[in-house]
């Protein structure tokens, strides 16, 4: 077995459901985790751009501060990742969903500092970027179930990504930090 080459592997609409789509459609590269290297890299200069002042910034009252957004990206990073390894592995259970905004609200993001939350999106980004670059063709072509629906490792990857892509356009577009 050889290691895949993610090069021009895009999912195909029948490994994941429409509401992924959007995201699967904001990545750009043709290598996944190329993109992924290089928005952690616009993640970390956008992360040395703000004090922890500016990072409890909301651009609405109901919305979530900088700091939030970036736990939020932690966290659902570190769940998709999780998925991704059970997929891989041949997981035959269904995979729980979640509820984002009270995984925000339970974290308290905003008691943290910026330093912490960089620290741990780095440890998290490069343990993916190594797990991600260790599967193999048939290790990303399989599929399981998540949330209720099925879903392939593949497609779990690109949503990372383009998660991450759409919260870094909401980051510049709302809150006005250009990354």
């Amino acid at each position: 077995m050889t290691l895949i080459d993610w090069d021009e592997n895009k999912p195909q609409p029948t490994e994941y459901i429409d509401y992924y789509e959007d995201y699967i459609d904001l990545v750009t590269t043709p290598n996944v985790v190329q993109q992924l290297i290089g928005q952690g890299q616009e993640v970390y200069a956008l992360i040395r751009k703000l004090s922890d002042e500016r990072a409890d910034y909301r651009y609405a009252k109901a919305k979530w501060s900088i700091k939030e957004v970036i736990g939020h990206l932690i966290d659902t990073e570190r769940i998709m990742a999780c998925r991704t390894l059970c997929v891989a592995r041949g997981e035959q259970q269904s995979l729980p969903g979640f509820d984002q905004d009270e995984y925000v609200r339970q974290a308290q993001f905003g008691k943290r500092s910026l330093q912490s939350l960089m620290a741990e999106y780095d440890a998290q980004r490069n343990a993916n970027i190594s797990l991600f670059s260790s599967f193999n063709e048939p290790q990303i072509n399989k599929a399981g179930a998540a949330d209720g629906a099925t879903i392939s490792v593949r497609a779990l990857v690109y949503i990372i990504a383009g998660h991450e892509r759409h919260h870094l356009n909401v980051l510049e577009e709302k809150y006005g930090i250009n990354t």
